[in-house]
């Protein structure tokens, strides 16, 4: 087997809009650090498979779509064996309104020539390489927001690729949103993400990449809610993304003394590389009429002024400032929706040896990844959120219940609480055929 990899620099110009927050309302004024495309290229006789991993908030299947093109034309990589993934950084853009003005096609178009562009310069890097993996354990970092005791997913998976005569590349992976810098900051960043990815390559001499998770659940520790909302909260610093980066990377470079190889010669009869992809029709919630959704607005905006005017504060009138941001996103989502009562979302896995990569693509909670590595028929399957477009948040069916920022209807909120389980079913299955090509003499 062959592996090459690349990177370029995707830094956007100032004052773009930066994506994840609904209360930050100014674009970008500087750069703390730049933002990159990563690519790793794997390849086995004639089978090539591609993971981009992105400095980006999220990428629109539109997006995904047109770069897997230009990449299939650049380098004859099929595009079902395209992995195009964001980090997830909330101090960048996205290519699509997310809590954001919509980005500028000029950029765009810059963007997918530059992520082309890696993945082309990493087949031209193709060389004789091993896989090794090891897997890791951080519980102090990724937080579950929405309970002190609902589930944390505290595996730390790294992936080393070690070419002969060169310096090894590197993939961590792990499942927490990249939100330690708030709404407050106007600086372009990879968040924590950055800090780990360079302490990896300081320590290894290497070329490093990340690849979030199923962490729609998990971040450092703070309310979504008053994040929402832009009330301070402490420790949203620069300092802090660092000193929780280094915690990770000590974490995979203490791991990278353990590896075991992913490949073992002889144990697949078939091939070692495989790819797939499926395309599903996931439901979409139902939705008030849109009269309704103005008068859910208009009750909770009078509900605001009602306390306000009575002098209250604390919890009871942040209560009343989320129910009316709650009641303007759904009436903005039914304002925008076409009606339609499914959306299509695509499951993909790239398989290399025991190692399987799985694109979900949203935001899945943290027990929603821990069950699709149960169930997976590799040894090592990685969840990777924010791949290939998204569709919102995927709750578990149960979450529901209890409400929740990850689950109350908007534009990035919207799909039915079977939705979860019927992707995870797409996943295994795919997983499954792709285990079988790896099998077959």
């Amino acid at each position: 087997m062959r592996a090459g990899h690349a990177r370029s620099s995707i830094t956007p110009p100032l004052g773009i809009s930066l994506a994840g927050f609904t209360a930050r309302t100014t674009g970008a004024q500087g750069v703390h650090d730049d933002l990159f495309a990563r690519a790793l290229v794997l390849e086995e006789d004639t089978t090539r498979l591609a993971l981009v991993a992105c400095d980006l908030c999220e990428m629109d299947e539109t997006f995904v779509a047109r770069v897997r093109q230009q990449i299939e034309a650049a380098s004859g990589i099929p595009a079902h064996a395209v992995m195009v993934a964001a980090t997830h950084t909330h101090a960048a853009p996205a290519t699509f309104p997310l809590y954001s003005l919509p980005p500028e096609p000029t950029w765009l178009d810059d963007l997918s020539g530059r992520v082309t562009d890696t993945v082309v310069a990493a087949v031209g890097d193709l060389a004789p390489a091993a896989v090794s993996v090891g897997i890791g354990h951080e519980a102090t970092v990724g937080r579950n927001r929405r309970r002190p005791d609902a589930p944390v997913d505290p595996a730390l998976t790294v992936v080393r690729l070690d070419r002969q005569s060169a310096a090894p590349a590197i993939l961590v992976h792990y499942a927490c949103h990249p939100t330690v810098l708030g709404p407050d900051n106007l600086l372009i960043s990879r968040d924590y993400v950055g800090f780990t990815v360079d302490a990896v390559e300081r320590a290894t001499g290497g070329f490093a990449l990340f690849t979030n998770g199923a962490c729609g659940d998990i971040n450092v520790g703070h309310s979504a809610d008053r994040s929402a909302l832009g009330l301070p909260i402490p420790g949203r610093t620069f300092d802090r993304a660092e000193a929780l980066g280094l915690r990770l990377a000590v974490e995979a470079i203490r791991v990278l003394g353990e590896m075991r190889p992913a490949m073992q010669a002889g144990a697949h009869p078939g091939r070692l590389l495989a790819a797939g992809r499926r395309s599903i029709e996931v439901p979409l919630r139902q939705t008030p009429s849109l009269d309704e959704a103005h008068e859910d607005v208009r009750a909770a905006g009078a509900h605001l002024k009602h306390l306000e005017a009575s002098d209250s504060t604390g919890e009871d009138l942040t209560g009343a400032r989320l129910e009316l941001m709650y009641a303007e996103l759904a009436l903005r989502w039914v304002e925008q929706r076409d009606r339609a009562a499914a959306e299509t979302a695509e499951v993909q896995g790239l398989a290399a040896g025991d190692l399987a990569l799985v694109a979900l693509p949203g935001e899945f909670f943290a027990e929603s990844g821990q069950h699709l590595r149960a169930r997976s028929p590799f040894p090592h399957t990685l969840a990777v959120g924010y791949a290939n477009g998204g569709i919102g948040y995927v709750p578990p069916a149960a979450a529901f219940a209890d409400g929740g920022y990850e689950t109350r209807l908007a534009p990035w909120s919207r799909v039915a609480p079977e939705a979860e389980a019927m992707i995870l079913d797409a996943a295994e299955a795919l997983l499954r055929v792709l285990r079988r090509e790896q099998d077959a003499a």
